[in-house]
């Protein structure tokens, strides 16, 4: 096994932490299982090995990378290859055509990214493709593994894509706790069943609709629930917190005995978790993660009334999105969702999808779309992010966040959209500096 690790220049100093890790794990638990899945059983020694020649057929110089997602060991030593070569790996599904994902990996690697990122997400937001990357809390933190459930030297057993943040996130994570994850491409309640004995997993993944397939089959299964599920100790539903009913939740905890708790992954921050047994859509915050709600002016709301739910930490927010300057320390970042949060400090989840619509200043109904290609039109507009959130009428109005190299005032952008048939107000437009990401201090007026 080669023992060097310094195969290239790692991209950020939690890069190179993973690195040290999984290097000091092929070295001293060699013989230790790392990955399961349908073809074979994976050390940390032969995984690491099988990095390194993947490494050695990367050229040195790509920033991010897609690795296409695999439920197999391959796709791990793949992104680890990715990690050695100091590149940030961009999982991605099986049916994406990566010549389509040229232009936005090649705009996202020409920023230099200061947070210390160390993997990418491709999401869609309103039709098109965008690349976000992760700073943040390092995987090789165990706050927020110990949070969602994963323990050292456990067994995670995962179904869903790895090209999921939240799995391939839980993935690593339990990696380098010393742990082994165990791959499945498809999923069926008998075969989920007897893959949980066969490993003796103590910890599990579930998408939404594979958790009401589990409950719904409990017939079909009749009494092996408990049974192929008494290692369990954690059930973790991530993302789609809302479609989740609550009863279901309740109802795996009873049959399986584990805890089931829904975790609220954002593409652009890592939330909260619910109580196991509580209502999916009332989320504790993750350790390290900062949550309040604001109005469409930007200011807090009071708790208990809804507003934009907007994330930081102590490093910057967890995520951003790869064409857009890395958010300070402090500062804050949204997904576009609504939420309230109580007296103390929990959140409830109100509505997860973007408004496609918003009311202009007049109360005429303007597509977000629209808007879009507007500042897309403006030659000083670097780039932008729009989220439609409830004004203190309810009304929806859309908030813009803009990003640009000249000095542009708020009335001006306003100015720009009201003459296109897509107004918004100018109280409800910031203006960024695109070479600090902090916002503009020019006139107003």
């Amino acid at each position: 096994m080669t023992s060097d690790t310094d195969a290239a220049a790692p991209a950020s100093a939690t890069v190179r932490d993973i690195i040290a890790r999984f290097h000091h794990l092929a070295a001293t638990q060699p013989d230790r299982v790392a990955v399961i899945d349908r073809h074979r059983s994976t050390t940390f020694a032969d995984l690491w090995q099988l990095a390194y020649q993947d490494a050695a057929r990367r050229p040195a110089d790509q920033t991010i990378v897609p690795v296409v997602a695999r439920p197999d060991a391959a796709t791990i030593a793949a992104a680890l290859g990715v990690w050695l070569t100091g590149g940030i790996p961009l999982p991605v599904a099986t049916t994406v055509r990566l010549k389509t994902l040229n232009a936005a990996v090649q705009q996202a690697s020409s920023v230099t990214h200061t947070c210390r990122p160390w993997r990418a997400q491709l999401h869609a937001e309103l039709g098109a493709r965008h690349i976000s990357v992760t700073g943040g809390v390092p995987p090789t933190d165990p706050r927020l593994g110990d949070a969602i459930g994963l323990t050292g030297g456990g067994t995670a057993l995962i179904t869903s894509p790895l090209y999921a943040a939240a799995i391939f996130e839980a993935a690593v994570r339990q990696l380098l706790a010393c742990g082994t994850i165990v791959l499945r491409h498809e999923f069926e309640p008998e075969d989920w069943l007897a893959t949980a004995v066969e490993t003796g997993a103590d910890w599990a993944v579930l998408a939404a609709g594979q958790l009401v397939a589990l409950i719904r089959h409990q017939e079909a299964v009749a009494g092996w629930l408990p049974v192929a599920t008494q290692a369990l100790r954690r059930i973790v539903v991530p993302a789609a917190v809302p479609a989740v009913n609550a009863g279901y939740l309740a109802a795996l905890t009873t049959q399986a005995g584990a805890a089931v708790t829904a975790w609220y992954h954002a593409p652009t921050y890592d939330g909260a978790l619910s109580r196991a047994g509580g209502p999916p859509n009332v989320l504790t915050p993750l350790p390290g993660i900062h949550l309040r709600t604001v109005d469409p002016s930007g200011q807090p709301t009071p708790r208990g009334v809804a507003g934009l739910i907007e994330a930081s930490t102590s490093r910057g927010a967890t995520n951003h999105r790869a064409d857009l300057p890395c958010t300070t320390a402090g500062a804050w970042r949204t997904a576009g969702d609504i939420g309230t949060l109580d007296p103390d400090g929990n959140l409830t989840l109100r509505r997860l999808d973007p408004a496609r619509h918003y009311l202009d200043p007049g109360g005429a109904r303007v597509t977000v779309a629209a808007l879009r290609e507007t500042l897309d039109a403006h030659p000083d507009i670097t780039a932008h992010t729009i989220h439609v959130v409830p004004d203190g009428d309810g009304q929806r109005r859309a908030r813009v966040q803009i990003w640009a190299h000249t000095t542009l005032t708020p009335a001006a952008v306003a100015r720009h959209c009201a003459d296109r048939g897509t107004a918004t107000s100018a109280a409800h437009i910031t203006v960024n500096d695109a070479r600090s990401g902090e916002p503009a201090t020019a006139d107003p007026r």
